[in-house]
């Protein structure tokens, strides 16, 4: 099972979001609350990925990366710390599963036959993308073929 630890530390850890991210119940009163803009900004410079990527995979515009990157403190809203949350998860299963960071990002950014030849990290910006992901994913984890 996925450490929530981790996936807490793929946004900036508890120095960024605060105590009670260990635990399910908690990640949950976070991300309802608002995460960090921060967190996201943590997230973008891990993945390496300039505002354009980012801002579709977060599913929002680059005016709006833009305009909280002047506020980092302030807090996203329900659903954009949802989704926020959601990419840090999956990127942190990829870390996992391909056991380097530069091996996760390097299969994340290229396409993957077992998705169609899509792009995996372009397929985060919803949640059914996402399971796609998280799926083939744990195929590979378990070596099944795709």
């Amino acid at each position: 099972m996925l450490s929530l630890k981790l996936i807490a530390d793929s946004l900036g850890g508890s120095r960024l979001l605060g105590k009670g991210v260990e635990t399910p119940l908690g990640a949950i009163n976070v991300i309802r609350h608002g995460l960090p803009a921060q967190s996201a900004f943590f997230l973008q410079n891990r993945l390496d990925v300039g505002d354009q990527e980012f801002s579709t995979t977060l599913g929002v515009s680059v005016k709006w990366l833009s305009r909280h990157r002047k506020e980092p403190k302030k807090h996203l809203d329900a659903n954009v710390s949802d989704r926020l949350y959601r990419i840090a998860r999956i990127v942190t299963l990829a870390e996992e599963v391909l056991e380097t960071h530069a091996t996760a990002m390097h299969w994340l950014t290229r396409p993957q036959l077992g998705l169609g030849e899509m792009i995996p990290l372009e397929l985060l910006s919803t949640e059914i993308g996402a399971k796609e992901v998280e799926e083939l994913l744990y195929r590979i984890e378990y070596g099944i073929y795709s």
